[in-house]
């Protein structure tokens, strides 16, 4: 008999639910996954999960018993049933909790899960703990538009547990209405392992790369990052620059920067995704990072940056002061072009940059170790 029962709804084609599940593997617990919004394909680490004989056990809401073109029969009967006004991801949840006791019900984001918890009836969540982590534009960014607004605050109204990677998120929390206890503040997607930190051996001097996470649409501020480049290219005439995360509003721009530098700029975009080996290492070989956007939380990617040695220059709409404020090295800068262009060019030929690298390989196995991480994150279902 399994003693902790979890019902958990998330996105299930997304590597930040796989790497907070995978967390709990040796753990004597068990996940019903529930979907928060549409997919394609469930990511193969869930996948793994599920068709795992590990010690705990995660398997799919009922009905669903394959993982075999699970997306496309979703999407067909959301579809269908959304024009008899039927949602269906919230039909599913509240099958779910009809016919089966939890200990805990957690809703791994807000703009998908929370919502869906909120069109629950509360009598529904009586007997169990409602958990809800907040992704990093879940209240920062939607705050701002009325109808999201008054999501949020009927989901934090009945939530007993939250949980975000912000301390900015917390207090955001409290001012719409949140009345439960809070859990650790972690990164939402797990720590570092080990063999991550071991591939950090090169010298920011011997590093030449520049990479950078180049999405657009409505949170994205690729194109800041496409024109800093671009100038930045023009008067360093041994850099390369890997960007990738391109989304589809952004292509002609990086198509341009690489006939404006050929054999310099390297692409991938969010269709021709770059393989997470593959990215690892670039970064493992990258002297800076950039990252910029509307709204963030920490930036998986400006931890990994952290701690893989590239120097992270991050835009102030995310959380990444947070980590500068605990010691480690890198620029906030404002979200326009000539910050990013300035912060670039200061810290690319910063002498001090093999220092701050040795700082953030410290610091990073100090606060982002895999198991430290872990250890916390077992408190949300009272496993630690």
């Amino acid at each position: 008999m399994v003693p902790n029962k979890v019902l958990l709804v998330g996105m299930l084609d997304s590597i930040h639910v796989a790497r907070w599940l995978h967390q709990f593997i040796d753990q004597e617990i068990e996940f019903v996954i529930s979907p928060s919004k549409k997919f394609r394909k469930i990511h193969p680490e869930i996948k793994k999960l599920i068709n795992s004989k590990n010690v705990a056990k995660f398997s799919l809401v009922k009905p669903y018993i394959s993982t075999g073109m699970l997306g496309f029969i979703d999407y067909g009967i959301s579809s269908f049933l959304k024009l008899l006004k039927v949602n269906w991801r919230a039909f599913l949840l509240k099958k779910a909790l009809s016919g089966d006791s939890f200990k805990y019900a957690h809703a791994l984001e807000i703009q998908g899960a929370g919502y869906l918890f909120a069109l629950i009836p509360t009598q529904k969540l009586n007997d169990l703990e409602l958990i809800v982590t907040n992704y990093g534009n879940d209240i920062y960014y939607f705050q701002n538009f009325p109808g999201h607004l008054k999501k949020i605050k009927k989901i934090l109204s009945i939530a007993n547990l939250y949980s975000a990677e912000c301390s900015r998120d917390y207090e955001l929390a409290l001012k719409y209405g949140f009345k439960g206890n809070f859990l650790p503040l972690i990164p939402n997607s797990g720590g570092i392992v080990d063999n991550v930190f071991s591939l950090n051996k090169i010298p920011s001097n011997e590093r030449n790369m520049i990479i950078a996470k180049c999405y657009g649409g409505e949170l994205g501020l690729g194109r800041l990052i496409i024109e800093s480049l671009s100038d930045f290219l023009a008067t360093n005439l041994a850099v390369e620059v890997l960007i990738h995360s391109v989304t589809d509003d952004l292509i002609r721009e990086c198509n341009l920067l690489q006939l404006k530098y050929p054999r310099r700029v390297k692409v991938y975009t969010v269709r021709n995704k770059i393989p997470r080996s593959d990215l690892i290492e670039h970064i493992s070989k990258s002297r800076v990072y950039i990252g910029a956007c509307k709204s963030d939380g920490i930036s998986t990617s400006f931890l990994e940056a952290i701690c893989l040695g590239a120097y992270p220059i991050q835009t102030n709409t995310s959380c990444a002061g947070d980590w500068i404020n605990l010691g480690f090295k890198g620029e906030i800068v404002e979200p326009d072009k000539s910050s990013i262009l300035f912060a670039v060019n200061n810290a690319y030929l910063n002498p001090e940059l093999e220092n701050f690298r040795q700082i953030n390989i410290v610091k990073g196995k100090e606060y982002l170790n895999y198991t430290k991480i872990k250890n916390e994150a077992l408190k949300f279902y009272g496993l630690n």
